[in-house]
């Protein structure tokens, strides 16, 4: 029984200050060098996955997962183990943030404000796909002026569309992510499932 428990991820407040690598497959590069499950992720370098690249990681209490074909730039902070922005250049993440400090994912066509929220993001020069799977976002489309902003609370899924050249935030329906990847990054950071 005792060995089971020793399965089970650490708090996040006894989680070490670089980022832990939990599953690592295909070509995925850290500051343009191949990737190995040991690879120490922080603040300040620039995940990127190949065609064939999937990464689950978690940092400072917070825990991701990239899919194929995405690159996510993450923003040093004055405290060496939480990112506060993080640059998602293109591709997709899923993530879970600890409550507390206030960060922010920059992608394409918007700004997302984050506090003690899970999200997923899907980035291309045309448009941005942004689900608040559970807690609250504020949304801030970068691809027009003016801009147009949205406060999103959920508790089960809301998404939102944002193009390029369009200033409307317009809401959407969940699409290519799944309460199963959500539950399993808050497994990830050691807490309990959001759903």
């Amino acid at each position: 029984m005792l060995a089971a428990g020793a399965l089970l991820p650490l708090p996040a407040a006894a989680q070490a200050p670089w980022g832990t690598v939990h599953e690592l497959a295909g070509r995925v590069l850290l500051n343009g060098r191949p990737m190995a499950r040991n690879s120490l992720i922080q603040p300040g370098q620039t995940v990127t996955t190949g065609s064939d690249g999937r990464i689950w990681f978690t940092l400072g209490g917070d825990a991701f997962f990239l899919r194929p074909g995405s690159e996510l730039r993450l923003s040093p902070s004055v405290r060496d183990s939480v990112i506060e922005a993080l640059r998602l250049v293109t591709g997709a993440l899923g993530a879970t943030f600890a409550r507390g400090a206030r960060r922010s994912v920059v992608a394409q066509t918007v700004t997302i404000g984050i506090r003690g929220t899970g999200i997923y993001v899907e980035t291309t020069p045309e448009a941005t796909y942004v689900c608040t799977c559970f807690g609250t976002t504020e949304l801030t489309s970068g691809s027009a002026a003016p801009a147009d902003t949205a406060s999103v609370s959920a508790q089960h899924h809301a998404a939102r569309w944002i193009r390029r050249g369009e200033t409307r935030i317009a809401a959407g329906d969940m699409a290519n992510h799944s309460d199963e990847e959500l539950s399993r990054l808050e497994r990830l950071a050691g807490r309990p499932y959001p759903f």
